[in-house]
């Protein structure tokens, strides 16, 4: 049926009716219970008795009428619900072809379970309306209000009549949300700016595609920007807009282009959608401006510091040198006896007195500082164009405001008792100099911001931590602090005697896997992806990067390929003998993050399906880690690292025990930020519980949240035997100490910590996010403290049942393995331009690395299809072994060519199983 209403892809209508008639949980779905079975047997036909009960069990279970979509109907449940009433499955036809016993029999079934038919009401389209209000997507509307239809008992509908409903909705609050955003606009004409093109380029694709360096004019081109773009009107308030459909608009914006957004036949949403353009890019660049500010005034002092150090350390030993040789003259000076001797000798001194003038007093970091001519002369414009607030520093606040109308003086004499005392000194050792001041106040605005004690309320990043947490905790139950002490008591059982063993059993090494790979058809990465799209539907996410059904699919092909083996676009263009211009175009119209999340989750969930993954594990367990890449373009989104050589950024991987990449972000800061994430917010059907990382990944507040959060945390932790223990009393075990745990902090700090899981858990702030701001907070943070208090005890727990479970020490250090695997089959595959990221914002650097991960989930998936043929093939023979194959992963490369002449024919396999041949001989 063709839809007029059309909101959800196809691939999410699948989803769902897979959800509503498929076979997912066959077991608890369909299981009849003894009152049931009583009522389905007392029917004499056996047609009847096997209609009745899928009508019952799908409605009673899934909240659907069966009739509608029995086309939908699994033969496994039919096979299922027939054999628990004793009848054959294929009479269930002879059901549906009698159209008034089906009908009486739903009338019957809607009567016992009290359900009724649903009705297009003005409180469904209240609710509705107030879904989209708040949710951004349409297919969480969709699975709400599917949700909203179970609880009240209404049978639901087919899914196109919801579409229409969810339409309607989008339609009506869209114009609610464009006309108060329009009403907010000072002038609609200077909106219309931002088309304007001048040497090619508009002024919307400027503002968007804009980077900078960590540097002082850096920050100077950031404060510009934000001036042009308050030169374009008042920034609209989107506080009337939920975080959900906040987050929403910036994606649909992210996706837009100058020319989607000029062609916009509803005026309001144009202005609209140019308005939001404006106040989310004002954001990101506030953001970027303290951000970059932060780091160069880190950088600058590091250098200032480590140069101090060695030029007082060469005075010193200049220093010494000389008093060795000033002691000699005293000592020959003492011995002479005749005036004569002496003025002979005063001649010889002249050389040692020029160096002891030469000697220098030593050199504070703020003399240093000053000395290296480092710029910071941007403060004004800074206070311009951000404003800072406070709720424990309010007379700084006031000194940042009166700070420009002193911007001529050159001197500043104020209070100046809100600096650090080393500030202080150094301000009062240079005469309150401005330009001492004005670095005081630079650096002590990185450290305030670090600490939360001042914040800045149009920022994404930096607003005060109250931001981002929900307001209360809705229900509060009596006793709730005892429990949950009582709880954590439970859960730390000291041993009286402790026997530690780190001893890891390594798993015989063999040639078994070469052997089994040597079977697999030779290929090319181009073939894998055709291959795979015909199993997965992978590329779907992707069309519309030509009209041509034909070419389409190469096009999306050849942007995957060159971004995910990060060749570029014009080589791919020659070797594809596709226009360049249209991979460019593929690649900003199509390969959003959005479309590339959707995909990167369509291969995890086939994947997941596969039976020869039950090898590898259960798909509850995963790991985590980063992977270097060196970053080449002018960003502030890279540092330099000392271990690795070079200036870039981590790409952070998370891995499921089946070995499938199901998430992927690029670091900011310490590894542990982002751990949650991709636990938290995957999307697939992997159900994650155990999680474990390297020492990276590891804080005691990480033991915290994951346990809050219901996951097990499994971390490998470096130096594991210097670890402190905790207990709820202090102990001396076999010479280990343990420190007494501090309830007082738990139960001070409890409701505010169970704030934030709860706003980590609704979606009101990312978990990345608000653990970047509680790591860098100081130690009087009472949430921070609080999860560390909490975490102590887990960490403590873990640590005791790592040494003496040789098993789990064992699962720790295969799950990491696999992630290793992985990201070394990464660098095989992200092979373009040595490996070198030339992205300059975090959005285009996570796009290019998401279809990297594409490119290494489609290669895992061919594998594991490929793997489940060779098993059938050769499960028989004298040499092969079942235990050895489980050990075999999908991660093989030897058969796949990644380099050459790519060429794009999508062939149809004509095998029985619709897979290649395998090779005719085994290399031993």
């Amino acid at each position: 049926m063709e839809l007029r209403y059309n909101v959800l892809s196809k691939r999410e209508r699948e989803k769902l009716l897979t959800i509503l008639y498929g076979e997912r949980n066959i077991e608890k779905n369909f299981t009849l219970l003894p009152e049931e079975l009583k009522r389905v047997k007392s029917f004499g036909k056996p047609h009847w008795k096997l209609g009745y009960a899928i009508q019952l069990l799908f409605l009673k279970n899934r909240g659907v009428s069966i009739i509608s979509n029995k086309e939908l109907l699994s033969p496994k449940i039919v096979e299922y619900v027939a054999n628990q009433i004793g009848c054959i499955p294929d009479c269930l036809q002879r059901y549906w072809d009698v159209k008034n016993i089906r009908f009486n029999h739903f009338q019957e079934i809607c009567n016992i379970l009290e359900f009724k038919k649903f009705e297009v009401t003005s409180k469904v389209e209240t609710f509705i309306y107030n879904k989209v209000l708040s949710i951004g997507e349409p297919i969480e509307v969709m699975e709400n209000l599917i949700e909203e239809l179970r609880k009240i008992k209404v049978v639901i509908p087919a899914l196109y009549k919801l579409e229409e409903l969810i339409y309607k909705g989008i339609n009506a609050t869209d114009k609610f949300i464009f006309s108060k955003i329009c009403e907010q606009i000072d002038n609609k004409n200077k909106l219309e700016n931002l088309f304007l093109v001048e040497n090619g380029v508009s002024n919307y694709s400027i503002l968007k595609n804009i980077a900078v360096n960590n540097s002082p004019s850096g920050v100077k081109i950031l404060l510009e920007t934000i001036k042009t773009i308050d030169s374009y009107g008042k920034i609209i308030d989107l506080s009337f807009l939920t975080d959900s459909k906040i987050r929403y608009f910036y994606t649909e914006i992210q996706k837009s282009h100058r020319f989607r957004i000029e062609r916009f036949n509803n005026l309001e949403k144009k202005y609209s959608y140019l308005a939001m353009f404006l106040s989310f890019k004002r954001r990101e660049f506030v953001d970027m401006v303290i951000e970059t500010t932060s780091n160069y005034a880190h950088t600058v002092m590091k250098r200032t510091k480590k140069k101090s150090q060695n030029y007082n350390q060469k005075n010193q030993e200049r220093y010494k040198l000389n008093s060795g040789k000033l002691k000699d003259v005293v000592e020959y000076i003492l011995q002479i006896k005749d005036i004569p001797t002496l003025k002979e000798y005063q001649s010889s001194l002249t050389e040692l007195k020029k160096e002891l003038d030469s000697t220098e007093e030593e050199l504070e970091e703020i003399d240093f500082l000053l000395k290296s001519h480092q710029s910071f002369n941007y403060t004004n414009d800074l206070l311009e164009c951000i404003e800072f607030d406070s709720n424990t520093k309010p007379n700084f606040i006031n000194y940042l405001k009166s700070f420009k109308e002193n911007k001529n003086k050159k001197k500043f004499k104020a209070d100046i008792s809100f600096f650090s005392y080393q500030w202080q000194k150094n301000i009062k050792k240079y005469d309150y100099s401005k330009k001492v001041v004005e670095i005081a106040l630079l650096y002590s605005i990185r450290d305030y911001i670090r600490s939360g004690d001042i914040f800045v309320r149009e920022s994404k990043k930096y607003n005060s931590f109250d931001h981002y947490l929900v307001d209360s905790i809705d229900e509060i139950i009596p006793d709730e602090i005892e429990v949950f002490i009582k709880n954590l008591k439970s859960n730390l059982i000291i041993p009286k005697k402790l026997d530690f063993q780190r001893i890891i059993e390594q798993d015989s090494k063999s040639n078994f896997g070469e052997k089994i790979y040597s079977y697999f058809p030779k290929i090319t990465m181009t073939e894998i992806l055709y291959e795979v799209n015909s199993w997965t539907g992978v590329l779907e996410h992707f069309y519309g990067a030509s009209k041509s059904p034909e070419n389409r699919q190469n096009v999306a092909v050849a942007t995957l390929l060159a971004n995910g083996h990060n060749i570029g676009f014009s080589k791919m263009a020659i070797s594809a003998s596709i226009d360049e211009s249209i991979l460019k175009r593929a690649n900003e119209f199509y390969f959003n993050y959005s479309n590339l999340f959707k995909a990167q989750q369509s291969l995890v969930n086939y994947h997941h399906a596969l039976e020869i993954v039950e090898n590898w594990g259960d798909g509850k367990t995963s790991s985590s880690d980063g992977m270097r890449v060196p970053i080449s373009s002018k960003t502030i989104y890279a540092d330099y690292n000392a271990h690795y050589g070079n200036r870039g950024g981590g790409i952070y991987r998370h891995i499921s025990d089946q070995y499938t990449p199901y998430y992927v972000q690029m670091l900011q800061g310490r590894d542990s930020n982002h751990v949650l994430d991709g636990l938290l917010y995957h999307g697939t059907e992997l159900e994650i519980y155990e999680h474990s990382t390297d020492t990276a990944g590891y804080t005691e507040q990480m033991f915290a949240l994951t346990h809050l959060l219901g996951f097990n945390f499994k971390p490998r932790i470096k130096n594991l035997d210097q670890q402190q223990l905790y207990a709820f009393e202090t102990l001396e075990i076999d010479d280990i100490k343990f420190k007494k745990i501090n309830e007082k902090i738990i139960l001070e700090n409890y409701f505010e910590v169970m704030r934030l899981v709860e706003s980590i858990k609704c979606g009101k702030v990312k978990a990345s996010l608000i653990l970047q701001k509680i790591n860098s907070y100081n130690r009087d943070n009472g949430i921070a403290k609080g999860l560390k208090e909490i975490g102590r005890i887990f960490k403590t727990k873990y640590i005791l049942d790592y040494y003496t479970d040789m098993k789990l020490r064992k699962e720790v250090q295969k799950i990491l393995n696999k992630g290793e695997s992985i990201n070394s089959v990464g660098r095989l595959i992200f092979f373009g331009k040595h490996g070198r990221l030339n992205e300059s914002s975090l959005e285009s650097q996570l796009e290019k690395v998401s279809c990297l991960n594409i490119l290494l989930g489609s290669l895992i998936v061919w594998n594991s299809r490929y793997l489940e043929k060779v098993y059938k093939t050769v499960k028989d023979e004298e040499w092969f072994d079942d235990e050895e194959f489980k050990r075999v992963g999908p991660l093989g490369t030897q058969h796949v060519n990644f380099l050459g002449k790519y060429i794009f024919e999508d062939k149809i396999i004509n095998t029985v199983d619709g897979l290649r041949p395998l090779k005719s001989e085994v290399q031993v």
